[in-house]
């Protein structure tokens, strides 16, 4: 009985295939047969054994797994590993890169939730210095979302002061903003001024960016060091800033900051999205100025002109005691829209009470003379092997500069040199390799 059972089945899948056979002669070369059932196991194994083998059919040049992963672009090595997320975020209402995967989730979710306090009042603040800044990035060539940079370090707080010693609205070290152009003394202190330190985190932050081409490289070199990213970099053999941030070669500040300023982009330029409504937010900087060479004490100042002590001072944060310098250089002001007439009336006509300082608390009278010995003017070039020379750093010069000059990248002088550091003085000898005769132009 079995074996009659047995030779009916047989029989009856001769008679299929050949009906299916039959069926497919009829249809067009390399097509597939529309006489296959959806519900035909035994074609439908088939069918996927085929195409397993047809993509497995080498196309000339085969590359391996980790090769294909190295060629592929940073969005594309995010699409794959947070396919997700990709298409809820519109990156043209951005002009920096806008990658969103867990990380960057995990801090919208903080921000809308235990961190929501912080981020209101960080909101209310923006409105203030945003205008300003963006303005400022603009002019630099720079992105002006990367403004927001400023939220995460500060919250647009103009006094803000870290462990670290770190001041103002973008955190600047006190020799990093030394370094451009910041005065920073007993009586000044400039990276406290939302307009110049935000010229000076545009300069540093393009710099940066000459210097590793990637715009999150970039910003967490600003907030790691140049050196800490160069060292990864060099020793990974990856330039992937999301490759980098899953090792121990950074720090876990550095790991969340690419993501934590891409989820403060992301709510600034969508609070309502977020649930940030009925915000009171500050209206935005704008004031008049005056010169003055006389020592003025602001809050004295204010009084004269029925102008609030504390706008005065928020208006001229660099000025740390609350008083200008009393030296004979000349000092902008800053006042209130509509006063500068009255101010200027005022300062002249005024004998300013302002408190007498002991010599040591004001600033150095004598200034570091520049190196004037024979190496210092010595010409800037000379030979320093096949194919290289060495630039003696002149007054003014940055690495920035000098890249330019001979077309090279910061990255490299940081190789060629074995730097640690990107402050250079003058005097400093560099090697450059060069590659025509564009240092003798």
């Amino acid at each position: 009985m079995r074996k009659k059972l047995g030779l009916i089945a047989l029989l009856f899948l001769f008679i299929a295939s050949c009906s299916s056979l039959k069926n497919s002669s009829n249809s067009t070369p390399g097509t597939r047969s529309s006489s296959i059932r959806s519900n035909d196991a035994i074609a439908q194994m088939l069918d996927r054994e085929r195409d397993a083998e047809m993509s497995n059919v080498p196309t000339g040049r085969s590359l391996s797994k980790a090769q294909e992963i190295e060629n592929l672009k940073l969005d594309e090595v995010i699409r794959g590993e947070e396919p997700n997320t990709q298409s809820l975020y519109d990156n043209s209402r951005y002009d920096f890169p806008i990658v969103v995967n867990s990380r960057v989730e995990g801090w919208i979710d903080y921000f809308t939730g235990k961190g929501r306090g912080h981020m209101e009042r960080y909101l209310e603040r923006s409105s203030r210095y945003l205008p300003r800044m963006k303005e400022i990035f603009k002019k630099s060539g720079m992105p002006a979302d990367l403004v927001y940079l400023a939220l995460i370090e500060s919250g647009f707080n103009l006094r803000a002061k870290s462990r670290a010693k770190a001041v103002g609205p973008w955190q600047f070290m006190k020799a990093t903003g030394k370094r451009y152009g910041l005065r920073v003394d007993s009586w000044v202190d400039e990276r406290r001024d939302p307009i110049l330190s935000t010229e000076a985190a545009a300069a540093y932050l393009k710099d940066l960016y000459l210097m590793f081409e990637s715009w999150y490289l970039a910003a967490s070199a600003y907030n790691a060091g140049e050196y800490k990213i160069l060292r990864a970099i060099e020793e990974l053999k990856t330039n992937n800033y999301w490759r980098i941030s899953e090792t121990s070669h950074i720090r876990r500040e550095t790991k969340d900051y690419i993501p934590k300023l891409i989820a403060a982009a992301i709510i600034a330029k969508n609070p309502h999205k977020y649930g940030f409504r009925d915000l009171s937010y500050q209206d935005p900087l704008e004031f008049e100025t005056v010169e003055t060479s006389q020592t003025i004490s602001l809050k004295e100042l204010a009084r004269t002109i029925d102008c609030s002590a504390d706008e005065m001072l928020d208006l001229n944060p660099a000025f740390v005691k609350g008083l200008t310098p009393p030296t004979r250089e000349t000092y902008v002001l800053r006042v209130p829209v509509g006063s500068k007439v009255l101010v200027e009336r005022k300062i002249a006509n005024t004998k300013w009470n302002t408190p007498v300082y002991a010599s040591n608390n004001g600033p150095s009278k004598s200034t570091p003379k520049p190196n004037r010995s024979p190496s210092s003017i010595a010409p800037a070039l000379t030979p320093a092997g096949p194919g290289y020379v060495y630039h003696r750093v002149q007054k003014g010069e940055s690495l920035w500069s000098i890249s330019e000059k001979y077309n090279v990248t910061i990255q490299s002088i940081f190789k060629w040199n074995s730097l640690k550091k990107s402050r250079i003085f003058p005097g400093n000898k560099l090697k450059i390799q060069v590659t025509s005769n564009k240092e003798n132009s």
